[in-house]
């Protein structure tokens, strides 16, 4: 039995591999943020892809109050047996609220306690009712503007 596999030629001026979590938002910050013409390619439909697909209790990458990003370094340091850069380590920490206040935004539900404070779990994590974040995530990215964003919607038509 052969298969007969559809080919199909595109052009963009980034190629995104991968349409889990980290995919779907470099996608949506470079729609946010340039023209370019972007294509996510995944292997499935990005609403349930990547390894946040069946979602999360909780964001393990927070900066909650009293904390630094240069605290969440010597703590990923320390996890990773110093193998981690720490330049990227820091960069990635001084972004982790900014990345949750945009997913907040985009409809991801936030636990927060009677003062409206995030409800946290630890020096570095905040609950959350993530077990929709992957659709979230792909529903923003599939509505993308399509001058700067094409991604495969899974039901046989593209953003053209």
């Amino acid at each position: 039995m052969s298969i007969r596999l559809k080919r199909e030629v595109m052009t963009a001026d980034v190629l995104i591999i991968g349409g889990g979590t980290a995919g779907c938002y470099a996608a949506l910050t470079l729609s946010n943020h340039s023209d370019l013409k972007v294509i996510v390619a995944e292997k499935a439909g990005i609403r349930r892809s990547g390894c946040l697909a069946a979602g999360v209790n909780a964001i393990n990458a927070y900066i909650t109050d009293g904390q630094t990003p240069e605290d969440y370094v010597d703590y990923a340091m320390k996890d990773a047996a110093g193998i981690a850069r720490q330049d990227l380590l820091l960069t990635a920490a001084r972004r982790f609220n900014k990345v949750t206040a945009d997913l907040e935004r985009l409809g991801l539900v936030i636990l927060k306690d009677e003062t409206g404070n995030y409800v946290t779990r630890g020096k570095r994590n905040i609950k959350i009712n993530g077990e929709n974040i992957k659709p979230i995530l792909a529903d923003a990215v599939l509505q993308a503007p399509c001058h700067s964003l094409r991604a495969r919607k899974y039901n046989g038509s593209s953003c053209d």
